[in-house]
């Protein structure tokens, strides 16, 4: 709990970011393992085991980081921006914050990792949001609607080892979801619409 009220006022006044919230949850943990005495061989072993269910996670962000820092140096981000914003310019802003939420439940198709997505798709798509004269936040909620829709239904996302576990058919999961999914994105399209006219 002390862990995050600093990490919390960290990031608020001084201007902390990852290295230092990274430093902080190290520092926490150490402070623990010596409060409570543990030995230093469980200890290793305990930090290593949790850190290795983040590793996956951390290899697809880092994955994504450098395609981003590809995509800056090499201008492509300022090319896709460029012809982007030329299409989306002018456009109105119900139809772009929707049409924002269904490029990003096509994107999950091809980047199920929810983290790795904002770091490689926010420096693009946020910008875009100038154009058609709306705050970035509502990009973020185009992409959070977006990509938790089609995670009910993504075959490249977790959903096909779920139904694995518990023994139930993609086909007979499609059959009870789909109703569900359509209902959800009526009411995420209305959500939008009428957060971006408020």
């Amino acid at each position: 709990m002390i862990c995050f009220i600093v990490m919390v006022y960290g990031v608020i006044n001084l201007d902390w970011w990852f290295l230092e919230m990274t430093a902080v949850f190290f520092v926490g943990a150490l402070v623990i393992g010596f409060i409570y005495k543990i030995n230093e061989t469980v200890f290793v072993e305990t930090f290593i085991k949790g850190a290795n269910e983040l590793l996956s996670v951390a290899f697809i962000i880092g994955l994504a980081r450098g395609v981003t820092i590809l995509m800056e140096d090499g201008l492509i981000s300022d090319t896709l921006l460029f012809y982007a914003s030329s299409f989306t310019e002018g456009m109105h802003k119900g139809l772009f914050i929707n049409a924002m939420m269904f490029v990003y439940s096509g994107l999950t198709f091809f980047i199920p990792s929810s983290s790795g997505m904002a770091v490689l798709t926010m420096p693009i798509m946020s910008p875009l949001a100038d154009t058609v004269s709306l705050g970035r936040e509502h990009v973020v909620n185009a992409y959070l609607l977006g990509i938790g829709l089609f995670n009910f239904i993504n075959p490249t996302g977790l959903i096909l080892a779920s139904l694995a576990m518990i023994k139930v058919g993609y086909d007979k999961w499609l059959k009870f979801v789909i109703p569900l999914v359509l209902i959800l994105t009526l009411l995420s399209i209305i959500f939008l619409t009428i957060s971006v006219y408020l």
